[in-house]
C-alpha cells in the first residue's frame, strides 16, 4: 500500500493545539508534533515498510494503527483511491486557489439548522444585545434631497415590489407556460456576441465575461404537460430535457430538510460549472462573480414568478450531495448546486400582497 498526506490540509493553532483541516473531505482532526513530523515525512508517496524504516521510533503495529486512522480522518490518502484521484483532478484543474477552494468545499452538505432553533437563537440573541440597525439614515448629511414617487406610473418597480417570499403552497399545479417563462426569465439566451477568441452568448441576466457558468435543472411535481422528474433547460435552444432516473425525493431532502418546500409543484435548481469562468479568468476573485451571477437570475426567475401570482422562495440550503446525484452532475470538483427557486401559488392572493411597500414623503 502507498500512501501520501493529503494535499488538501489547512492548519491552524487553538488553545495550544494544531487543528487540521481537510477541505476536500471536510474532516478535521488535532495534530500532535508527531503527527505532524510523520505527515512531513510521507510528502509524496511512501510504502509502509518505506514509512517503518524512516520513523524507527514507532513500533509497527502502533504505526500501522496510526496509519488507518489517518486515513480515516482524511489526514492521508492512498493510491489508486477515489480521495487520491479527487485530489488529483482537484489540483489540476482547480484555478482559484487554496483561499477560494477552501471556502467553496467547505460548506458543501452543511447541516441546516431547523427554523424554529434558528428562531429560539434569535430571540435569545435578542434579548443579550441589540440588533444592528438594518436601514442607515441621512442622520450625517449635510443636505438631504426627497426623490421622486417610484410607483407612480411605473408598471415595472409595482410587480417589483409586489414580490414576496411565501413559504406556503395552494395545492395546485404550475403550468408549462408559467415555469418557461419563469426559466426564460432567468437563463434564456437573447443574442449573441463576439470577442477575440469567439462567439459568447447574450442572455436576460448579467453574466461575468459572458462566460454563461450556470445551468439550470427543474425537479417538476406538479407541472401542467410535464411527467414528475428531473428535466435539464437547454437555454441556447429553450428546451426542458428529461433526465434518466427513479429518484423521486422530497424537496425538502434536496433543500436542507426545509419541510415547507415539500408542498412545491416545482424547484428550479441552479448548478455552477466553474470550468467555464476558470477558462478565462485565473484570479480566485471570479469565483465571487460566479455567486453574485446566481442572485442575478434568481431575481428574473421571482419577477417572472411574481407576474402570474406564484410566489418563487429562493434557498440556499442545500444537501449538495443528494441534487448531484439526482441530476447525475458527475464533476463535483468543477460543478455543483449554487442556489434553488421553489415555485408554487400561496394559499391566499393576500399573501403577495402584504407587507406592500408604502412610500412616506415628508414635504419642506
Amino acid at each position: 500500500m502507498q500512501i501520501r498526506a493529503a494535499r488538501t490540509l489547512l492548519f491552524s493553532r487553538r488553545e495550544g493545539t494544531v487543528e487540521a483541516f481537510n477541505f476536500l473531505s471536510r474532516s478535521a482532526f488535532q495534530c500532535s508534533p508527531d503527527l505532524l513530523l510523520l505527515l512531513n515525512v510521507v510528502d509524496d508517496w511512501t510504502s509502509l515498510s518505506e514509512l517503518e524504516r524512516r520513523l524507527p521510533q514507532l513500533a509497527s503495529t502502533e504505526l500501522r494503527e496510526t496509519v488507518d486512522q489517518l486515513i480515516e480522518v482524511g489526514a492521508l490518502v492512498t493510491a489508486g483511491s477515489g480521495k487520491a484521484a479527487a485530489e488529483e483532478y482537484f489540483e489540476a484543474r482547480w484555478k482559484w486557489g487554496i483561499p477560494a477552494a477552501a471556502f467553496h468545499f467547505s460548506l458543501r452538505d452543511r447541516p441546516c439548522m431547523p427554523i424554529e432553533e434558528a428562531e429560539a437563537l434569535q430571540v435569545e440573541k435578542a434579548a443579550a444585545s441589540d440588533q444592528p440597525p438594518l436601514f442607515l439614515g441621512q442622520a450625517s448629511a449635510l443636505s438631504v434631497t426627497m426623490l421622486p414617487s417610484p410607483f407612480e406610473g411605473n408598471e415595472l418597480l409595482q410587480l417589483m415590489a409586489r414580490r414576496r417570499t411565501v413559504r406556503e403552497a395552494a395545492p395546485k399545479p404550475v403550468t408549462i407556460q408559467q415555469l418557461s417563462d419563469c426559466l426564460f426569465a432567468g437563463m434564456g439566451i437573447t443574442g449573441k456576441t463576439r470577442n477575440c477568441v469567439g462567439e459568447l452568448p447574450l442572455g436576460m441576466t448579467p453574466s461575468g465575461g459572458a462566460r454563461n457558468p450556470f445551468e439550470a435543472y427543474v425537479y417538476a411535481r406538479a407541472v401542467e404537460g410535464l411527467e414528475p422528474g428531473f428535466y435539464h433547460y437547454a437555454a441556447a435552444e429553450h428546451t426542458l430535457g428529461r433526465l434518466p432516473g427513479a429518484e423521486f425525493p422530497l424537496p425538502s431532502e434536496l433543500l436542507g430538510s426545509q419541510d415547507w418546500a415539500d408542498d412545491m409543484p416545482a424547484v428550479i435548481l441552479l448548478c455552477a460549472h466553474f470550468e467555464r469562468t476558470m477558462w478565462k479568468y485565473d484570479d480566485a476573485g471570479a469565483y465571487r462573480v460566479v455567486l453574485i451571477e446566481a442572485g442575478h437570475i434568481g431575481q428574473n426567475v421571482m419577477l417572472a414568478a411574481t407576474r402570474y401570482g406564484l410566489s418563487a422562495c429562493p434557498t440556499a440550503a442545500l444537501h449538495h450531495a443528494a441534487i448531484e446525484r439526482c441530476l447525475n452532475l458527475g464533476d463535483t470538483i468543477l460543478s455543483t448546486p449554487i442556489y434553488a427557486l421553489t415555485l408554487g401559488f400561496p394559499p391566499s392572493e393576500e399573501k403577495l400582497a402584504d407587507g406592500m411597500p408604502v412610500v412616506s414623503r415628508t414635504e419642506h
